[in-house]
């Protein structure tokens, strides 16, 4: 008998561990390769002792065992109850759950699933694989959408294993359950950092779902995060989409917004809309060559169609107002001139993709009394980004601060590409 009981507990020991963790259900986190519950278990648990059965407990658990692999629900849980009633040490109270959780998890039931996870935490075995149990009891609840409960279960996973990123991105997820999105999003960034040392990357789906949680909530983090993508992931998808949320949450006057649009044509990712957007704030700002040119652009890549009337009479516009517009531009700073009407011809020659003169123009605006040196770095380091000089843009970009400073940073990540 003593050696059959040795076999059942080497087929039930490692029961506990088939979890599929939170983080992969929702598509983040480490994705591993699948294991057997006693692989798995002996690499949580190398040397953890096994289950020593008392011989009044051996027949009742083998009685359950037979209920389990004939996959008999209501024989399992009449088995479960004649095993706990015979239970005489931990080792009998762990193996009565390990047993319940392996039908549990064939059958998908994940209320009993939970108690008998909550059966093995509490039977006080020695070689209890404690922090892997809170993980899978986490991931339950969360089936089960006991939030609260999950949320519980992943904070003892923490405090047995503070750096599992299968827990905290649980714990993540029962915190934004539970309307916790501050708390989400500071467990997602903690996620991110563990995963990132070294020189490692985290996964782009952390990133995206730390930012759908913060866009949600309204949270001031979400421009942050939406950098920290980009700067992880540059592709057009992370740029369209963190520089809509810059868009969205900041309140931006025209000026700010035809900035915007500027390093939209930078980045590569203007859309139809944003093409009529740019040319219409150009044309309205006194910068039809600006306006004129990037319809043109539209034109050209067919992302926009002359045949849409706002398109064409836009586009009339830009082109007959821009008509001697550029020769009217002064050749070279005046001595006189304040710094928005320097500012204002720096400007111009950048729509016109004269970024050399550009920049001769912002530098001597910044050089004068009244500059508003936040604006006149912000379009310095753009002129000089254009012109290929990221070292100069990037000291000129890091200069700016005020209502610039978020839209100067998604231009400096700009720089890296």
């Amino acid at each position: 008998m003593k050696s059959t009981m040795t076999a059942v507990a080497a087929l039930a020991i490692g029961a506990a561990f088939a979890a599929s963790p939170a983080a992969a259900q929702k598509g983040y986190g480490p994705q591993g390769a699948s294991q057997t519950p006693a692989q798995t278990s002996q690499q949580a648990e190398p040397d953890a002792p096994k289950p020593k059965i008392s011989r009044e407990a051996q027949k009742p658990l083998l009685a359950l065992e037979a209920a389990v692999k004939a996959n008999n629900g209501a024989d399992v849980k009449a088995k479960a109850a004649e095993a706990n009633a015979a239970a005489k040490s931990a080792d009998d109270r762990y193996m009565v759950g390990a047993l319940e959780y392996r039908y549990a998890a064939a059958a998908k039931d994940d209320s009993l699933r939970a108690q008998a996870v909550e059966q093995m935490l509490a039977s006080g075995f020695k070689g209890l694989p404690a922090a892997n149990l809170y993980v899978d009891l986490g991931a339950t609840y969360t089936r089960l959408k006991q939030a609260q409960r999950a949320a519980d279960a992943y904070q003892h996973a923490l405090q047995l294993r503070p750096n599992d990123v299968e827990a905290t991105a649980g714990l993540a997820e029962s915190k934004a359950d539970l309307g916790q999105a501050a708390e989400a999003i500071t467990l997602l960034e903690k996620g991110i950092a563990l995963q990132s040392a070294g020189g490692a990357k985290a996964p782009e789906a952390w990133y995206k779902r730390a930012l759908q949680i913060a866009w949600k909530a309204n949270l001031p983090q979400a421009v942050q995060i939406s950098r920290e993508w980009v700067a992880a992931y540059p592709s057009t998808d992370s740029w369209q989409n963190a520089l809509i949320i810059y868009q969205n949450v900041s309140s931006l006057d025209d000026s700010r917004a035809l900035d915007l649009m500027r390093l939209k044509r930078s980045a590569k990712v203007l859309t139809a809309g944003d093409y009529f957007n740019y040319g219409d704030i150009a044309v309205r700002k006194g910068f039809p060559g600006e306006a004129k040119a990037i319809l043109d652009q539209g034109f050209a890549a067919n992302t926009i169609k002359k045949s849409d009337p706002s398109f064409s009479q836009l586009y009339t516009l830009a082109s007959q107002r821009s008509k001697g517009d550029r020769e009217s531009l002064a050749a070279a700073p005046a001595a006189g001139a304040t710094a928005r009407q320097l500012m204002g011809v720096g400007d111009a020659y950048y729509g016109y993709g004269d970024f050399a003169k550009a920049v001769e123009f912002y530098r001597a605006a910044l050089a004068k009394s009244d500059a508003e040196a936040d604006v006149g770095n912000l379009h310095l380091g753009m002129a000089l980004a254009a012109q290929g000089d990221k070292a100069g843009a990037s000291a000129a970009l890091a200069k700016v601060g005020g209502t610039y400073a978020d839209l100067a940073k998604y231009w400096l990540l700009s720089l890296r590409a």
